[in-house]
């Protein structure tokens, strides 16, 4: 397993004012349209693995960052995002997780290794975070776990690496990545409104597709960020979700005639409270619906309610 290094988040909160200044609209078009059919599949589960919880994507840092942390272990806070599984919870997978609190900085440092089986392979990855509870007047929270309900705010960032790997048929895929993000939770201690989640995360690695007559590898770079996102119940009730739009730019090495090139793909990402999130790729008209527990991809067709499984 790849060992993260050690990253430090300043800054975070301002982050949230920055996120929603920013213009994140994007024109109807890029280089998505001169991409093969299977280009396309290919950026889409890229995608879908930055986003699923079983590759340590977004869904991951969602029940990471709303979890209270002790010295022995990360339970879910009154506001924790539950596990994205369409067919019952799966406990979190956190190995040899440890903490650490700086007094002067008010920052708690947590570390921890995640290695499963999933219903299409494996995937194993460490991480290294680090947080910051702060009450309404801004002053550090030492022990949230004890006195959650005067956290008003969150700031979260950190590292994971590692790799994901899948079959399907003879043909199998196995991703090796690296991923930084930077995230602030707000508004927590009124109970009668959402927390409001904004940041960003990056994503990046290679990606490799082997079968029986060939094989072929692409690097790629993934960013994504988001600002309004909201936690609200989650659909089945039994927890909350992270609901509202990201926006991300995909670029994706290519092979024409024998040369590597690099595509740019950019669109939006609606998270829904069910467990799962659209994504629109701007040039195409397809939207692709995946599943933020394992990162099933199913592609929608033009028509309302009909869709093919990718």
């Amino acid at each position: 397993m790849i060992r993260p290094s050690s990253h430090s988040l300043t800054g975070a909160l301002a982050l949230v004012l920055v996120l929603a200044a920013c213009d994140t609209s994007a024109p109807d078009s890029g280089d998505a349209a001169d991409l093969t059919e299977a280009e396309v599949t290919e950026a889409t589960a890229i995608i879908a693995d930055a986003l699923a919880e079983d590759a340590g994507g977004l869904a991951a840092s969602t029940r990471d960052l709303t979890a209270s942390v002790s010295a022995d272990s990360m339970r879910a806070g009154p506001r924790g995002v539950r596990g994205h599984r369409g067919r019952g919870d799966r406990p979190p997978c956190r190995a040899d997780y440890e903490l650490t609190y700086d007094e002067a900085t008010g920052t708690h440092t947590v570390s921890y290794a995640c290695s499963r089986e999933t219903e299409t392979g494996t995937a194993s990855f460490g991480s290294e975070l680090t947080y910051q509870f702060r009450d309404a007047s801004g002053g550090f929270v030492p022990e949230p776990g004890a006195v959650w309900e005067s956290v008003d705010a969150v700031t979260f960032g950190g590292v994971r690496s590692g790799s994901v790997a899948r079959s399907r048929g003879e043909v199998q895929f196995v991703s090796a990545f690296e991923q930084t993000g930077e995230w602030a939770l707000t508004a927590l201690a009124d109970d009668a409104t959402p927390g409001v989640l904004a940041g960003r995360q990056r994503r990046t690695g290679s990606r490799s597709v082997t079968g029986p007559d060939s094989s072929r590898s692409r690097a790629f770079s993934l960013d994504l960020s988001g600002s309004g996102i909201e936690l609200r119940e989650g659909a089945d009730g039994l927890g909350h979700a992270a609901v509202g739009e990201l926006v991300y730019t995909l670029e994706m090495e290519v092979t024409r005639n024998g040369e590597a090139e690099t595509r740019t793909v950019e669109g939006t990402i609606d998270l829904e409270d069910d467990g799962r999130a659209l994504l629109r790729v701007f040039g195409l008209r397809t939207v692709y619906r995946i599943s933020l527990g394992d990162g099933a991809t199913d592609r929608q067709t033009d028509r309302p309610g009909v869709s093919t499984s990718t």
